[in-house]
């Protein structure tokens, strides 16, 4: 069976992968592989405004090397990367969100855990150009604030 992703140069961040095939919603696509860490552990992160790093619900994690780190992030995400059950140690699949089109980017919301406002659209600013963008990888849940808008929205 022909490979349903492919890596390439990307216009939203270095490489990024895209969809070798039409994809199904739903359909399962690639799975997220890399060094594994313990509970508590952490990879050098470096400040290159690059993760790769995915938190289980379980507390371990995976610093990404497969072909599945290579999907960008996007405000308007096409695929979702998502814990598969039953497993240990833990594995996430990317999965297409709706029907893509073959050689549409794949692009899923990181939703980043950040420590700070300044952090999210500092360290972690978003470039997918989507109309809508937020202006970061960071989960939105974080960013609301008293008032309930986002850092990007008090602007």
């Amino acid at each position: 069976m022909a490979s349903k992703v492919v890596a390439r140069k990307s216009g939203l961040h270095g490489k990024g992968l895209f969809a070798a095939r039409d994809l199904k919603a739903g359909q399962k696509l690639i799975e997220y592989k890399g060094v594994r860490y313990g509970v508590g552990e952490l990879p050098d992160l470096g400040d290159d405004g690059v993760t790769k790093f995915l938190r289980f619900s379980d507390g371990t994690g995976i610093n990404g090397t497969s072909k599945a780190s290579l999907a960008n992030h996007g405000c308007n995400p096409n695929c979702e990367l998502a814990e598969e059950e039953g497993h240990d140690p833990p594995r996430a699949w990317l999965y297409a969100l709706r029907d893509v089109k073959k050689g549409e980017e794949l692009v899923w919301d990181y939703r980043l855990d950040v420590t700070s406002h300044h952090e999210a659209f500092t360290d972690w600013a978003c470039a997918c150009g989507h109309e809508q963008c937020r202006g970061t990888m960071a989960d939105p849940e974080q960013l609301v604030g008293a008032t309930g808008a986002t850092d990007r929205e008090k602007r």
